[in-house]
C-alpha cells in the first residue's frame, strides 16, 4: 500500500520519458493502462490518511495530476505542437523519476544516526 503510488509514479515517469520512442499502438495501450481514475487517487489518499502516512505519500498520489493539467491546457488554453507535447511530457517524466529517486534517498538514507 505504501509503495503503490511511488511504483506507479516511476512507471508513469519512464513511460513519459520513453514516449517519443514508442510506436503508436503501444502509446494507446499504455495511455489506457496508466490512466489512473480520480477515485483511485481519492482512495489512496484516504487510506494514507487512515494509516497516517507522510506528505511524501500524499505528494506521490497527487503528482500524476500534472499530466491532466497539461492536457487541459493543451485542449482549452493553448494548443501545443507535437514537439512541445513531447518536451513537456519528457520534463514531467524526469520530474516524476527524480521525485521517486529523492523519496527513496529520503526514506533509506535520510534518517542516518549522527
Amino acid at each position: 500500500m505504501q509503495i503503490a503510488p511511488f511504483a506507479y509514479l516511476l512507471l508513469l515517469g519512464v513511460y513519459l520519458v520513453g514516449e517519443p520512442f514508442l510506436p503508436g499502438w503501444s502509446l494507446r495501450l499504455l495511455d489506457n493502462l496508466l490512466n489512473a481514475p480520480l477515485y483511485v487517487t481519492v482512495g489512496l489518499l484516504g487510506a494514507g490518511r487512515m494509516l497516517k502516512l507522510c506528505s511524501w505519500f500524499r505528494t506521490a498520489c497527487l503528482l500524476p495530476f500534472t499530466t491532466r493539467v497539461e492536457g487541459y491546457v493543451d485542449s482549452f488554453v493553448y494548443t501545443f505542437t507535437q514537439n512541445e507535447v513531447m518536451v513537456v511530457n519528457s520534463l514531467v517524466g524526469i520530474l516524476f523519476i527524480s521525485f521517486v529517486f529523492f523519496s527513496i534517498r529520503h526514506f533509506f538514507y535520510g534518517r542516518a544516526e549522527r
